[in-house]
């Protein structure tokens, strides 16, 4: 579907995080990606991660064709030296995103000159989860993921704190340059999120609006992005499965972080 001109306006404090639910009936045409993203879809071994692949990216590109006058086989990507993904094409630079997908959901965000992140991830049942904690969180993370006894409450207070951190270090652009157990989140007595640097950590001095929230009971998403001292406005916007919107737009309730 083409977009002959942009049909959602984008302010400066709008964050949109549109979320699809990918269920291909039938051989997905990657005919609107680039040579390298059509060379990244085929390295995938097992149909299903290609599929999940293509699906997202073209999800992508009519995502961003909702904002902005250009085709959607027309967008053009660059990366960091971090291997964050950014738009290339000439003008359009204010346009902020980052994609996540997993099985059962794609979701991508978008921010206007404001770097953003996101991360879904599908529920499932984790080995070892006290190694994989202390492997992978700062110490209060941890600790608080394990002092319940009960593992699906276990596995859920997972997913909350891994979203929050994929999206935090996909935001800052920087990936697992990132050391994870050097920032933390924490929930207080209201349950509301803060964020928290070790001494040393290098913290790029800006404040971070961010939050995690469920999807259905299988999925979880957080997003993070630069606030700048604003107190913007974050929304879900669902797909079907066709890429089709649906329209249904939801508040998306946020957790600042002061620098």
């Amino acid at each position: 579907m083409l977009h002959c001109k942009p049909d959602r306006l984008l302010g400066a404090d709008d964050v949109h995080i549109h979320v699809l639910r990918p269920e291909p009936v039938k051989p997905i045409d990657a005919d609107s990606l680039d040579a390298a993203e059509r060379q990244r879809a085929q390295s995938f071994k097992f149909d299903k991660d290609r599929d999940l692949y293509i699906a997202a990216h073209l999800f992508l590109r009519q995502v961003l064709s909702r904002y902005a006058v250009v085709p959607e086989q027309d967008w053009r990507f660059s990366t960091n030296a971090y291997g964050k993904p950014a738009i290339a094409n000439p003008g359009y630079d204010w346009l902020q995103f980052n994609l996540s997908h997993t099985q059962g959901r794609v979701a991508c965000a978008v921010a206007r000159n404001r770097a953003v992140g996101v991360d879904v991830e599908q529920h499932k049942s984790l080995n070892d989860l006290s190694a994989l904690c202390r492997h992978t969180f700062s110490p209060p993370e941890a600790e608080h993921v394990l002092s319940t006894p009960l593992p699906s409450e276990q596995e859920q207070r997972f997913f909350s704190y891994w979203t929050l951190k994929e999206a935090y270090i996909k935001a800052r652009g920087m990936g697992l340059s990132l050391p994870l157990h050097q920032f933390s989140f924490v929930q207080d007595t209201d349950r509301c999120w803060q964020l928290h640097y070790a001494p040393g950590f290098q913290d790029d001095g800006e404040s971070w609006q961010f939050n995690t929230r469920r999807l259905g009971e299988s999925h979880f998403l957080a997003y993070c992005v630069q606030a700048g001292g604003c107190d913007l406005s974050v929304q879900l916007i669902g797909a079907n499965a066709s890429g089709d919107f649906c329209g249904s737009e939801n508040n998306f309730l946020s957790m600042r972080s002061e620098p």
